[in-house]
């Protein structure tokens, strides 16, 4: 019995069967009615929806059949996926040479007869069949054929309605959440941005240039802080919406925190922080430039802002031959047992304070998960209670993702 043939593009086909998010879902209502149809029309005992991974067929419905998936080298299914513009019909399988001594022929539940429909995405891939059999040899008629062919195409677009509705719900996610981190964290600098200007509006005597210099101050720290809320919120939802295109090349991680950590020069300054940076010289990856400047910049503020003035920030960079590891440790208050669990979770909503009374929403931590998913790498934390936090993030080593 040969084993099915592997398509070129098995790959892409299996990535995009994993998109609709449907493999080992419960049983639902309108894929068994499309099953029982199936078995209705064409009158056989048995009616599937087969779906392909890597190792196995897995049915999503099946009629007529105990069981819930067989190994893929057994599947008639995956020979049907390798011609997916025909239905593949075995009128008797004992007497096809691909399927003779087949388990699934041989031993229960005998199949003689199949017919499978390839299920073809709008994106080009066959995900895998719908699909009749019987355990007496036998054929189908045009009438039959042309029912399973509209049954075919009437799951392929509930599968579709199955990821638009997952897509909507990712955007009505996306869009309560702008407005609590509007309505919550935009809110308060703005509102302290407008009464330093009333104020200085109404200020008649402005001649006391310490206390002019000290509203200027506080109105620069609200405006940088309101900026700094602002683009992490417009590009995180810009993430959600898959609308940042990832585009790894490969640079010098030595200059890119370099220029990273020169955009906090001020606030290193003002706090007295030491900057410690343990890098190899000339250390390169394969990364997205853009993704990865905006982790650095998130996690070093963020060790900034949560760190006492006159202590210390360690930024370390080891690399082995599979990934690249960065820790970003500072000597600040730490974050709570109950906090740490909630900040890389999209379900929460974490407003933290800094050491000089700086404003976070939280969004810059998912910002940085999003960003190092798409490199296939993993970000966490560790902390105590005044004794400070580290962040982690590990990428593997390639040369193309």
């Amino acid at each position: 019995m040969p084993s099915p043939e592997i398509p070129k593009n098995d790959a892409g086909r299996i990535e995009n069967l994993k998109s609709y998010e449907i493999l080992d879902t419960l049983p639902e209502t309108e894929y068994d009615e499309i099953t029982y149809l199936a078995s209705l029309i064409c009158d056989t005992p048995i009616s599937l929806i087969s779906l392909i991974d890597d190792t196995r067929q897995w049915f999503k419905s099946h009629h007529g059949l105990d069981v819930s998936e067989t190994p893929r080298e057994h599947a008639f299914c995956a020979h049907a996926i390798n011609n997916q513009d025909q239905l593949l019909i075995i009128p008797d399988s004992r007497l096809d040479e691909r399927f003779q001594g087949n388990p699934l022929v041989t031993d229960n539940p005998f199949v003689i007869f199949y017919a499978g429909i390839p299920l073809v995405t709008p994106q080009g891939y066959s995900l895998g069949t719908l699909c009749v059999l019987d355990n007496v040899p036998r054929n189908l008629d045009d009438v039959q054929i042309k029912a399973l062919n509209a049954l075919a195409n009437q799951l392929i677009k509930l599968l579709e309605l199955r990821k638009s509705e997952k897509k909507l719900k990712e955007l009505n996610a996306t869009k309560d959440r702008l407005f609590s981190i509007i309505g919550h964290d935009l809110r308060g600098p703005i509102g302290s941005f407008k009464s330093l200007i009333d104020f200085l509006i109404s200020e008649d005597d402005l001649a006391d240039s310490k206390t002019l210099m000290q509203m200027m101050q506080a109105m620069q720290k609200s405006a940088g802080s309101t900026f700094d809320l602002l683009e992490n919120l417009l590009t995180w939802a810009k993430s959600q919406q898959n609308e940042i295109t990832f585009n790894p090349t490969i640079i010098s991680l030595n200059e890119l925190v370099a220029t990273t950590t020169s955009l906090f020069s001020e606030a290193i300054k003002k706090k007295e922080i030491t900057l410690i940076q343990n890098i190899p010289e000339n250390t390169t990856l394969f990364a997205d430039l853009n993704m990865i400047m905006c982790v650095f910049r998130n996690l070093i503020s963020n060790a900034i802002k949560f760190t006492a003035v006159g202590t210390k920030i360690h930024i370390t960079v080891l690399q082995n031959k599979n990934e690249l590891t960065v820790t970003i440790k500072d000597e600040g208050k730490g974050i709570k047992p109950e906090n740490l669990t909630k900040l890389f979770n999209e379900a929460e909503h974490l407003t933290t304070f800094g050491t000089a009374g700086e404003k976070g929403s939280g969004l810059g931590l998912l910002l940085c998960k999003d960003f190092i998913e798409k490199h296939k790498g993993k970000i966490w934390a560790e902390s105590e209670e005044k004794k400070g936090s580290i962040f982690t993030f590990s990428i593997p080593i390639i040369k193309q993702l």
